[in-house]
């Protein structure tokens, strides 16, 4: 492959990154206008940030936001970072590594329906299949990699999404 090529070919992958930098943040923005009543919460004079409600919980519920605030915050930055560089893979080791102890984290995290296993346990079951079946096809398939990537990703916002649910600890931090 000559360098022009490699070239248009980054170029390509920077613009893909861009682009689905975008659809995930139209999809934030379509569950806060699709939910009743989500802009009326977090108007300025009601928003407020306070540690107060993470701090009371247990050492496993912050290490699961610990490592949910990495995984989505590194999401992005994957997205846009040049493909096969060692700054993408570090980084993508690291978003994996978070992914996986969130996930674990959660089967331990069952307080919410009496220490029964919840609905958005499946996004913890998909995780644990998901990013070792990803990063095997970073190997042998790098199209199906960014595609498994991109659903983990969205899977991890629309998760994301439910933890800002009324009595929940991120609601607590913001708007209790």
């Amino acid at each position: 492959m000559s360098q022009v090529e490699r070239t248009s070919e980054a170029g390509a992958e920077r613009r893909m990154g861009w682009v689905i930098f975008g659809c995930c943040m139209l999809l934030v923005v379509a569950v806060f206008v699709f939910t009743p009543g989500a802009w009326s919460v977090a108007l300025p004079e009601t928003l407020k940030f306070d540690l107060a409600p993470l701090m009371a919980e247990s050492a496993l519920v912050q290490f699961h936001l610990l490592t949910v605030a990495i995984a989505l915050v590194l999401g992005p930055v994957q997205f846009l970072l040049p493909k096969g560089r060692a700054l993408h893979r570090t980084f993508g080791w690291i978003w994996a590594a978070a992914m996986l102890s969130t996930a674990v984290a959660t089967f331990f995290i069952r307080d919410m329906r009496d220490g029964q296993f919840s609905p958005i346990h499946i996004f913890s079951v998909m995780s644990l299949i998901g990013v070792p079946m990803a990063l095997w096809l970073a190997r042998v398939k790098v199209m199906s990699h960014a595609q498994a990537m991109i659903g983990l990703y969205i899977g991890l916002v629309i998760a994301g999404v439910t933890a800002v649910a009324p009595g929940r600890v991120i609601w607590n931090m913001f708007f209790g």
